[in-house]
């Protein structure tokens, strides 16, 4: 449909009235330079404090907003929208299609947001006569949205603020882990240093005898060709048993540190080879019963560290009964099996169990009831700490009938045969 501005500016129907000056939303009519040919109330009222429509019709959005600031000279933000209408009346005109735009500013000293559409009309010849456009105040719902965003914002600051509280407070729980397994592993080679002490005694009197009996020949009787090869053969067996004993806890002790697939079965046994010695010189009888071959992953020599604490843990229970007369003999059993998806690996004792009112507080950090002398308090944390966030495992403790019993529960890995 064409027009022409001066049919535009003419015509103002009792009709065009009834449809446009009462709506809640804002109507406009401009010419290209963005002069009002026609305005309704809600415009006038809402937007550019215009006594009536007529008022407006000749004069732009400026010479309404300048009009209110000079009635406010101590607010130079009193009113200021409509100053960026003319930025979106060109735009559209520019690329000849209706639009939609938010704009906002201040009216009467408070900040208005409308939803505004704009679209060109044309003459006879399709040429752009100017705009025409429609505003509905969405203030209410942008400061809603506005608030939405601050909170947003806030919860991400805060989110932000706790991701790095999170980590500070992790890397400071991984220093002090790494300290307590600093500390663990010093009080295990100590426990370690005790095994090869007991492993050792039995050659070292061997050697002592087997060296005075040499002594005593040379002194006394002189030597006997096949005594003397039989006691060298005796002194060559006990020195390479000593050697041997080094070489095994060499490799027990080789500080292996990458995640990898390993049989539980077989860490088992060569600690049980470690401990037989102290199974020995205390009395204790050591049981093992398994076949099962199924990897899991970790950390091979943690595993074995966890093993270690939790054997001497039972040794020095079982020493403390026999000493209270409560049984003669020390009992040792390890059983594994597969339940589920799980290798479940039970290491139980006859050292007498632990109280009630402790039991739940034994795999606390620094919490022991060896006395000061004795025990660090870190060995049983340390192992739950290994079990179950390095290996994904549980490791839990019951009493049974004289003593108690730990249970390993790791997950198969999907590598393992």
């Amino acid at each position: 449909m064409s027009f022409q501005i001066e049919t535009l500016k003419e015509h103002n129907s009792g009709l065009v009235k009834l449809l446009t000056q009462n709506l809640p939303d804002m109507l406009w009519v401009k010419d290209r330079d963005g002069t009002y040919i026609y305005a309704n109330k809600a415009l006038c009222h809402g937007l550019l404090m215009a006594k009536s429509t007529e008022e407006v019709v000749g004069k732009n959005d400026v010479y309404f907003a300048l009009r209110e600031r000079d009635t406010h000279p101590e607010n130079p933000e009193w009113h200021t929208f409509g100053e960026l209408c003319f930025n979106s009346d060109q735009e559209v005109i520019d690329n000849n299609k209706s639009m939609k735009f938010e704009e906002f500013g201040n009216v009467k000293g408070k900040m208005l947001y409308l939803e505004v559409f704009k679209a060109p009309f044309y003459d006879k010849d399709n040429n752009i006569l100017g705009t025409v456009g429609t505003g509905r105040d969405i203030t209410e719902l942008k400061m809603v949205q506005l608030a939405l965003e601050e909170k947003n914002q806030e919860i991400q600051r805060l989110n932000e603020d706790l991701e790095s509280s999170v980590q500070a407070e992790i890397k400071k729980r991984q220093d002090q882990e790494t300290i307590m397994l600093h500390q663990s592993r010093q009080v295990v080679m100590g426990e370690m240093l005790e095994s090869i002490a007991h492993q050792w005694r039995q050659p070292l009197n061997i050697i002592g005898l087997a060296s005075a009996k040499l002594e005593t020949e040379y002194q006394f009787f002189g030597f006997k060709e096949e005594d003397f090869l039989s006691t060298m053969a005796l002194l060559s067996t006990n020195i390479n048993l000593m050697s041997n004993t080094i070489d095994d806890f060499r490799k027990f002790l080789h500080p292996y540190k990458e995640n990898s697939t390993f049989v539980p079965c077989t860490v088992i046994e060569e600690t049980f080879h470690i401990f037989e010695a102290q199974f020995k010189a205390f009395n204790i009888v050591s049981t093992y019963e398994s076949t099962l071959k199924m990897g899991v992953k970790g950390i091979e020599n943690e595993f074995k560290q966890v093993i270690l604490i939790l054997i001497n843990n039972a040794v020095d229970a079982i020493k403390e009964n026999i000493l209270k007369g409560n049984v003669k003999e020390g009992k040792i059993h390890i059983k594994i099996l597969q339940k589920d998806k799980n290798v479940l690996i039970e290491i139980s004792d006859n050292g007498g169990g632990i109280s009630k009112s402790i039991i739940n507080k034994v795999f606390e950090a620094y919490y022991t009831t060896k006395g000061v002398s004795s025990g660090t308090g870190i060995g049983l944390y340390l192992a739950k700490n290994i079990i179950e966030n390095r290996m994904k495992g549980t490791l839990s403790l019951k009493n049974i009938t004289d003593g108690c019993c730990f249970s390993i529960s790791i997950p198969i890995s999907i590598n393992s045969d």
